[in-house]
Parts: C-alpha cells; structure tokens; sequence
C-alpha cells in the first residue's frame, strides 16, 4: 500500500511539473497557441488543481515543510514585496490574482525541496523534459502545423523561443547528472545530446549561445572553484579577460556576426522596446506599478509602449526590467541582495565540502541571468523556471547546516 501511495505522489509530481513547463495539451487546447479568454479560464483552473496539490502533499509532512520554509527568507521577502505592491499597484485585482498564483507556484517548489532529494528533483524534471522532447520531435515531424514556425521547431511550445530556453534548462539538468551521478550515465548524455539538437532545431541563436555558456559555466564551477586559491585566481582571471575580450569582440562585430545568421541587431525588436520600458521605469523608479500590473490593457503607460513600438508586446522581453516595473528599486534590491548572498554562500560551500547540490545553485543561477536578458521567466508565476528557483535555493540551505 505504501508503495503505491509514493508512486501516486510521484505522478502528481510529475504532472504538476509537466503543467509548468508546457504539455502537449496547450497546441489543442489554444488552437496553435492563439490563446482566447476560454483557454485562460481552463488554464487556470489546471494551475489552481496544482496549488491544491501542492498544499495537501505539505500538509501531510507539515513539520518538515515548516523547517525547509525557514531556512531562506530572501525568496518569500521577494513573495512579500509582490503582494505588497497591491496597494500601490495601478492594476490591484490583477496583481492579488497573480500574487496568489505566484505564491501557488512558490509553494510547490517548497513542496519538491521538502520531499525529495535535489537529485531526486532533477532526475524528476528530467523525465518529464526527456518525454517532453519527444512529444517535440513528433509534433514537429507528425503535426507541423503545431510543431513548426515556418522553418524552426517549436515543438509543443507556443514560439520558438520557448523551445530553445527550455531545452537549454534539461541539457543544463542532463550534464549536471552525467557528471554528478554514476547509474544510467548514458541516459543523461543522450538527454544532453537531444537537448542541444531540439536547441538548434529552434533556431534560437540566444538559446544556443546560453547552451555553450551553462556547460563551460558548469565545469568551472565544478572543477575550478575546487582548486587551490594560488591556480584558481589566475585561472578565473584568465577566463574572465577571455569572456569580456570575446564580449567586446562580438558587440563590435554583431552587424557581421548576426547578419551572416539571418539575424539584426535589433534583436527581433528589444532594442526598440527596452529605451521605452526604461522611459516608463523612470515615471515610477521606486516602486514600480505594481507585480504584473504594468502590461494590462487598462494601464496608460502600456498603450504609450505599444504606440512605440508598433508590435503586440507581452512583456519587456528582460526579465530584470520587468521586475523593475513591477516592484521597483526596492524589489531588485532584495531580489539582488538574496541572489547574491546565495551565490557567494554556494561558492563558499562548494570550497568547504564540495557537494554537487551548491554546484547546481550556481549552474541555476547563471541559468537565470542568461534566460532573463531577452526574455522573462524571473519571479513568474506558473512556470516551471521559478519553481526550480525556489526548490534549487532550499535544497542547497538543506545539503549542509553551515552557514555563511
């Protein structure tokens, strides 16, 4: 009976985590992605099923949900500063609903933090992504009127874009388990390998870009920051003059570079939309509009953008200017004061015993940089990006009882 009751909760896991990532449901279900107020309401519905889920499977080990949620107050500080700005928001029915939902998503990466081990998590989310991928290739090949965008893979996302970020997560999952676990090793490396192929099926030249970066990230963080402070400083330094040499070297080619691609350096767009998202982050520096009420039709300042712009815009494609205008100087202060002290202490923990959970936090975050510079999955609610945050930053307070 016991047996059959772990496998239950395993499924619900699953699902839940399937539900935040994209299933193969949301092409039919939005007629090719075209979403309609219809779609909202039967989506909404499927993300509250999760919340349910989510506190029932805490309640029943409550003690220990209690003392994973006591052990990092930057993340439910950020959480306090979204419902907050409901009084202040422009949009206050909009900002409770998300605010709730957003807690609703943060409570089921409490609940995976608190049930499982961080490898469990991962293995988990690999399933799901491994299953994912080939819901992907079957769509893309069998049903291209969902899978494709003219000449990119979109699989079973609603854009192309969707595809190469996710892809970009289960080879960042896939590697950091090839590497940090023994058994079915070549399960992993086959995930990593289709992972990158998906990612170059997308056609998301950012996407592919953060792939080189999370993997060489990961073997620096995995295999540097374990070295004697006498090779690993010049070791770092070195890497980092490289990394801004090639920086430098890229901006100033980027005309040459992204036209010999099919690409401009409008970057589809951002760069004529982020001048006008900081214009509207000026009229409100401190506190923003409020979380998630700035991009409503109802909001003065959103219809100046799309004016501006000339395009359908959902958000400002940036995932720190968004949580700027949603919460202001003071939410990216205290989103940036925990992300840094949680960083640092993984580095310090990585030195000190080496374990693979604080190699993951730093593979994580650099992940988050990466994916919120073109497009926006920071403090999102219903999206699996923020319940792996949540989860990965618990789960590493939890490998050690040092602190930092």
């Amino acid at each position: 009976m016991r047996k059959i009751l772990v496998s239950a909760e395993l499924i619900l896991a699953f699902t839940c985590l399937m539900l935040y990532s994209g299933t193969p449901l949301d092409p039919f279900l939005t007629d090719g992605f075209t979403v309609k107020e219809g779609d909202r309401t039967i989506f909404r519905l499927l993300y509250t099923i999760t919340y349910i889920v989510s506190l029932s499977l805490i309640a029943l080990r409550w003690k220990k949900a209690t003392y994973v949620f006591s052990k990092d107050k930057s993340t439910w500080a950020l959480i306090g500063v979204c419902a907050l700005s409901s009084f202040w928001s422009s949009d206050p029915d909009t900002t409770v609903r998300r605010v709730i939902a957003l807690l609703g998503t943060s409570i089921f990466g409490l609940y995976l933090a608190s049930r499982y081990t961080l490898k469990e998590q991962l293995k988990l989310c690999a399933c799901m992504l491994g299953i994912s991928a080939v819901m992907c290739f079957l769509f893309a090949i069998l049903l291209p009127h969902y899978g494709m965008n003219d000449s990119s893979w979109r699989g079973i996302y609603p854009t192309k874009n969707v595809l190469g970020k996710t892809f970009v997560l289960g080879a960042a999952i896939f590697f950091f388990l090839a590497m940090t676990t023994k058994e079915n090793r070549w399960v992993s490396w086959l995930g990593y390998l289709t992972s990158g192929v998906l990612v170059l099926l997308s056609k998301s030249t950012t996407s592919v870009g953060n792939l080189i970066i999370i993997t060489a990230a990961f073997l620096i963080y995995y295999r540097i920051l374990n070295l004697k402070y006498q090779v690993m400083i010049p070791i770092l330094t070195f890497l980092s003059t490289i990394g801004i040499a090639f920086y430098a070297w890229f901006i100033s080619e980027a005309d040459t570079i992204l036209g010999s691609v099919g690409k401009d350096t409008t970057l589809t767009g951002r760069s004529e939309l982020w001048p006008v998202v900081l214009q509207m982050i000026a009229k409100k520096p401190w506190l923003g509009y409020g979380y998630k009420a700035f991009w409503t039709e109802g909001n003065s300042e959103y219809s100046i953008v799309l004016q501006a712009v000339q395009w359908d815009v959902p958000n400002a494609h940036n995932g720190f200017l968004d949580l700027w205008l949603a919460l202001g100087i003071l939410g990216i202060l205290v989103f940036i004061i925990g992300f840094v002290i949680n960083f640092l202490r993984a580095i310090y923990l990585i030195r000190w015993n080496g374990k693979s959970e604080n190699v993951w936090l730093l593979v994580y975050f650099t992940f988050t940089i990466l994916s919120n510079l073109t497009e926006t999955s920071l403090l999102e609610q219903n999206n699996l990006e923020w319940v792996l945050y949540v989860s990965a930053v618990l789960s590493s307070k939890l490998s050690t009882r040092a602190n930092l």
